[in-house]
């Protein structure tokens, strides 16, 4: 997207046009969700920070200094909630081991067929090597191969350039030589966002907007 294409859309969106930050959400939601993703290690919490950070977007428009400053400002409101999320279950699985007695059956493992289980370990080999990384090179990986996005917009979205980029993504793909490089593509194909999430995202945002509404009317 050029960024004056992208500068018209974020001020029509300024004015309540969810249509146009409906365009915003199907541009970066990737890379959101990408970025959401990197911290909690969870397809299904990412979603939903994902989610809440288009919507955290939308009603903070106004406070964004230069409109060529979104996508850092959009991956900043991104970690800041992936952070909160990922603190608050860390407080949570804290207070719940305490509190609950684990039984020998809650540890047993469950009786599935040879296929689900080489399938989770499939998983989680590739979790693995792919964490193993560290946060410089495992963020291009995740960016460039959780969707096939460019080096150029995964630079433009990071805040370095593509030169620099491309170099971390071949230190990246080296460490984990092509054969893991090849599986990791293929995991995260299950981590795909679904087809309606940008609509997802428009709802809520128009939900937002409604209740601001209500709010000054009241006031």
């Amino acid at each position: 997207m050029r960024s004056e294409q992208e500068t018209d859309l974020i001020w029509r969106a300024r004015g309540g046009d969810t249509a146009a930050f409906g365009d915003i959400v199907r541009r970066y939601q990737n890379l959101v969700y990408a970025t959401a993703f990197q911290i909690l290690k969870d397809g299904s919490l990412a979603e939903d920070v994902a989610q809440e950070a288009f919507i955290a977007a939308y009603r903070s428009l106004g406070e964004l200094r230069k409109d060529g400053s979104f996508p850092p400002w959009l991956r900043k409101i991104t970690r800041n909630l992936a952070l909160a999320v990922r603190r608050e279950r860390g407080r949570f699985s804290a207070l719940e081991e305490t509190a609950t007695p684990r039984s020998p059956s809650a540890d047993a493992a469950p009786d599935i067929e040879r296929e689900e289980r080489e399938a989770d370990a499939f998983g989680e080999e590739v979790s693995r090597i792919v964490s193993s990384l560290s946060d410089t090179l495992r963020f291009p990986v995740l960016l460039c191969y959780l969707d096939g996005l460019s080096t150029a917009d995964a630079a433009r979205y990071v805040g370095i350039t593509e030169g620099a980029l491309r170099k971390r993504l071949h230190d990246g793909k080296k460490k984990l030589q092509e054969r893991i490089v090849n599986m990791a593509e293929k995991a995260f194909q299950e981590y795909r966002l679904p087809h309606d999430f940008a609509k997802r995202c428009i709802c809520g945002c128009r939900r937002s907007e409604a209740a601001r509404k209500r709010k000054d009317e009241r006031g």
